[in-house]
């Protein structure tokens, strides 16, 4: 699409929302630390807000208007995304303040997330809107986050030891099948996966501003070998190392 073509689109989603969900998009876009977006039903981008755009590395909105998530991110991250608006789109039932790992700028920080239903005049649902915040693992984590808590803050702290589920529920003061059920409710993954998570991104954040070898970051971030950790930063980031370091850091990763 021109420009063009893409604000009239966008105007368009807004007469059909009505003024409330422009005015909407606007007081969010004053929020830098909050993330902020609208798609339709075929997943289509409609708005977002700046903080959005610096996170995908886009100057304005104007640049995404019409794409959709998996133009913008890896097939991973974009899966999650469109699956939470999909799952709102077809119940009609927010998601509120659902912890995910997955987060856009790759960071290790928890996002906190909504998603609403968009409705039109005559009450058909027509998109969704998503708010986003990072929270660390410290005082500003939700209530409800409760004992699990404590199990991020270890995790985050010791990621590059052998850590076991065990060890872990034993830190939360639950049963091991417990531990594993709400850990899953809270964070929307399995410790497991949260652990590979904040590993491969402690291992990128190594990839883009030192010059160590592959071999010395596995090591240092939790990984059994080289091998290991390639297959494993291929499977969570759907691209290879070499396409990583290139787009964010520019260099070529050594070996």
């Amino acid at each position: 699409m021109t420009q063009t073509e893409k604000l009239k689109f966008q105007r368009e989603f807004f007469r059909q929302a009505g003024p409330n969900i422009e005015t909407l998009r606007t007081a969010f876009d004053t929020l830098r630390d909050t993330g902020f977006y609208i798609t339709d039903n075929e997943d289509r981008l409609i708005a977002f807000t700046r903080h959005n755009c610096e996170e995908v590395n886009v100057r304005d909105e104007t640049e995404i208007i019409g794409l959709t998530c998996a133009d913008l991110y890896p097939p991973i991250l974009a899966e999650v995304y469109m699956s939470r608006d999909r799952e709102v789109r077809k119940t009609g039932v927010p998601i509120l303040n659902r912890a995910y790992t997955h987060s856009g700028d790759r960071s290790t920080d928890i996002h906190i997330v909504s998603v609403f239903p968009i409705r039109n005049t005559r009450g058909k649902i027509i998109g969704t809107f998503c708010i986003s915040r990072s929270v660390s693992c410290g005082d500003d984590l939700p209530d409800w986050y409760g004992r699990i808590r404590s199990v991020v803050a270890h995790i985050d702290s010791h990621y590059a030891e052998p850590l076991a589920n065990a060890e872990l529920a034993a830190i939360a003061k639950m049963s091991l099948a417990t531990f594993c059920r709400v850990f899953g409710e809270v964070m929307q993954t399995s410790p497991g996966k949260y652990l590979n998570t904040i590993r491969l991104n402690a291992a990128r954040k190594l990839l883009t501003t030192t010059d160590k070898l592959v071999s010395e970051i596995a090591a240092e971030t939790g990984f059994w070998d080289q091998s290991h950790f390639v297959k494993a930063f291929k499977a969570e980031r759907g691209i290879t190392l070499r396409t990583e370091v290139h787009v964010v850091g520019d260099r070529e990763p050594q070996f």
